[in-house]
């Protein structure tokens, strides 16, 4: 059992990343590297077959787009959807998803109400879903899109996987901001955090995994 001693806020968290990253000299890229690979540890790649990785167009997105490009290594049945303006994306999101391109993985993108019907659609027949949209730096209300692809992530009923946190928590209340997902395993990086703690309704079970931050 973790204690809320050993658990982090969103902004230690980031001051621990940027330490890793720019006083150490630890490429952000490789960090995300090692997230993703843990992430799919934990998605049951021996009994499951076919996933849709839903992300954002941030960094948590990045781990997600990562994830989707090793399960397609693995020979998965992978859909990546994308959520947001990828022209807006961060440089190591950007640079996953060329290298996923690069691999022909199916993909769809999702950047208007009227793209909703393909997200919806994309759930079909599979067995699981990694939830990539937003990491622990969210400040803002949930609407729009992101809202529609909650809802979407909500009903469905095979496995929910959240890579660091369940999209739209709040990683210092567990409060969700207006809407949040419910997963049932979340993996989080390197330490506890504070929203995560007694909060099974939207994190389920989690997991909290080493990336090689000092």
């Amino acid at each position: 059992m973790i204690s809320k001693d050993d658990s982090v806020t969103a902004l230690e968290m980031k001051e621990m990343d940027d330490y890793a990253i720019h006083d150490i000299g630890i490429p952000s890229i490789v960090l995300m590297e090692r997230a993703s690979l843990k992430v799919v540890s934990h998605l049951k790649t021996d009994a499951l077959n076919s996933y849709l990785v839903i992300s954002g167009t941030g960094n948590n997105g990045g781990d997600g787009v990562a994830v989707a490009r090793h399960l397609l290594l693995l020979g998965k049945d992978v859909i990546l959807a994308v959520v947001g303006d990828e022209k807006k994306g961060a440089k190591d999101f950007i640079s996953n998803l060329n290298i996923y391109r690069q691999l022909k993985g199916k993909e769809i993108s999702v950047v208007s109400d009227k793209d909703i019907f393909d997200l919806e659609e994309s759930f079909y027949k599979r067995d699981a879903v990694v939830d990539a949209l937003f990491g622990i730096g969210l400040t803002r209300q949930i609407e729009g899109i992101y809202k529609e692809a909650i809802y979407l992530i909500n009903l469905f009923e095979g496995l929910v996987v959240s890579c660091d946190i369940p999209s739209g928590l709040n990683a210092d209340t567990g409060e969700p901001f207006g809407t949040a997902v419910h997963a049932d395993v979340t993996v989080t990086f390197h330490r506890m955090k504070k929203g995560l703690l007694n909060n099974e309704k939207h994190a389920g079970k989690v997991f909290v995994e080493d990336i090689g931050i000092p």
